[in-house]
């Protein structure tokens, strides 16, 4: 990452009075410039060695705090983890635990969720440090909260300059271990292939704990000189991972007149059905909407394209550090997750799954010895004569929904079949805003089946709740083709099944 740090420094020298940051509080803006951008990496980094840190959390709300404690991390070499704020106390507890964390940055707001976390062990009051930055503090963890095998942790963790958690696909996520090098080869496939891209200013639209975001926009922005515009989630358009206010995003879009921003396929759907001259006129500024974290309806690109958004999707994953395909201005396929970018090779497996080269992740965190220098994808697709990827669906079984969660059904079926009210469940949602369930239960009863149902969500993340369900006409059975001979659901014959039915909960 050092090119980036070059840049700012030079940016420092030659622009100095440039807006770099501004962080939008809805009541006021604090700007901060390229020379306060420097100066105060610098502060929080003489923060951090004081402290002699070796890997920190981060657990922020967007802003400007997040990205300047984020750069102070990486300059020193300490990894940095950032903690999703949709993630639960019990992911929140293994995340903390499986990387040895050492302490977590955070703002005030949030300490008492943080301190309340019975996971979670802080040290006492007096060992807080504040951070010379606005309402930011550092909570040392406890020395029985971290593991006695500490040394030989952090010793095989040398190197590694960010962790970044899944989503979580069962209750405990994996953590996947980047270096500074995996995270500049992307930066700079990515400057590259926008060489010819005019200089705008980014809204962070994706929570900054998001790898896409954090690269694509933080990084990519800064490198390329725009300014970086973060607000809290909520002032965005988020009410919770399944539901969006897309009239809050564009308003911000139009205050700030932005050039580019990074939507899910769940928020451009919201815009698209909002679609009308007034909204197209608070978007005029956008010149580039990249398109990212799962799997996008060609009916809604096309319908976007059309009406003038300048729409451009790609394709990638945490283990190859983000981004490995993009769609550009001048090579461009609807439908397609655009061409590879120059950091990484694609090719196609026998059965066709998408095989990523030269751009592998250090590893999952506590399995570092087995570092692959191809990544199995687990998404099925092909590339056409004229080098665009097309990814056409998930080799397994994950759930990946359009805000961009993976979620293992398993998991989810798990924690509802424990209810004495449902015998038998089946759980969708790929490409959709919520999940759905295919309930078998005994009685029928449609008052017992949603309080079951609204018992087990309150033990799952939002993401993994169920928001729609019926019930089955019939008892999943290999007789009429819904189980395999040892019990397990035949996911597709189900799904197709049931597949109107299951349309018509999501209208």
């Amino acid at each position: 990452m050092e090119k980036l740090f070059q840049v700012l420094r030079a940016r420092a020298d030659l622009f100095p009075h440039q807006p770099a940051l501004i962080s939008d509080l809805g009541d006021q803006q604090i700007i901060t410039t390229n020379q306060q951008l420097v100066q105060k990496i610098a502060a929080v980094e003489a923060a951090f060695k004081a402290q002699n840190l070796a890997c920190v959390g981060l657990f922020m709300d967007n802003c400007s705090e997040w990205i300047i404690c984020d750069l102070a991390a990486a300059k020193l070499g300490i990894t940095l983890v950032p903690i999703p704020l949709f993630f639960t106390a019990t992911q929140i507890g293994h995340l903390v635990k499986s990387a040895h964390v050492d302490a977590i940055i955070t703002k005030r707001n949030l300490m008492m969720a943080l301190g309340t976390n019975k996971h979670l062990n802080f040290t006492t009051e007096s060992e807080l440090t504040l951070l010379p930055l606005a309402d930011t503090v550092l909570l040392p963890l406890s020395q029985e909260q971290r593991s006695n095998s500490k040394v030989d942790v952090v010793n095989n963790m040398s190197g590694i300059t960010k962790v970044t958690y899944t989503s979580g696909s069962t209750g405990e996520p994996k953590g996947v271990c980047l270096s500074s090098a995996n995270i500049a080869a992307v930066c700079e496939g990515i400057e590259a292939s926008m060489v010819e891209m005019g200089i705008a200013d980014h809204l962070c639209v994706m929570p900054l704990a998001t790898l896409l975001e954090n690269i694509a926009g933080v990084y990519i922005g800064l490198l390329r000189g725009g300014a970086i515009i973060t607000a809290p989630l909520a002032m965005l358009g988020f009410v919770s991972n399944v539901e969006f206010d897309i009239e809050k995003l564009v308003n911000k879009i139009a205050q700030h007149q932005v050039g580019s921003v990074i939507l899910l396929p769940q928020i451009l759907k919201h815009l698209v059905h909002a679609l009308n001259k007034e909204i197209l006129a608070k978007c005029a500024s956008l010149t580039f909407i990249a398109l990212g974290g799962g799997k996008s309806s060609p009916h809604i690109l096309q319908q976007a394209i059309d009406s003038g958004l300048p729409v451009y999707e790609g394709y990638g994953l945490s283990e190859c550090c983000s981004v490995v395909s993009l769609n550009l201005p001048k090579q461009h396929k609807v439908g397609s997750v655009g061409k590879v970018l120059p950091h990484a090779r694609v090719s196609i497996a026998q059965d066709g799954e998408i095989i990523i080269d030269g751009q592998a992740m250090l590893g999952y965190l506590g399995e570092l010895d087995q570092v692959a220098k191809q990544i199995h994808t687990g998404d099925l697709g092909y590339i056409d004569a004229d080098g665009f990827i097309y990814v056409s669906g998930r080799k397994k079984n994950t759930i990946v929904s359009s805000f961009g969660r993976n979620i293992s059904p398993e998991w989810v079926e798990a924690s509802l079949t424990s209810s004495s009210v449902i015998s038998q469940v089946a759980v969708f949602g790929e490409a959709r805003p919520a999940l759905s369930a295919i309930v078998v239960t005994r009685d029928k009863n449609d008052l017992a089946v949603q309080q079951a149902i609204d018992a087990v969500n309150k033990s799952l993340p939002d993401y993994a709740q169920i928001h729609h369900w019926l019930i089955a006409d019939a008892p999943f059975s290999v007789q009429n083709h819904t189980l395999t001979s040892n019990g397990r659901l035949k996911r597709k014959n189900i799904e197709l099944m049931y597949e109107d039915k299951l349309a018509a909960l999501y209208c």
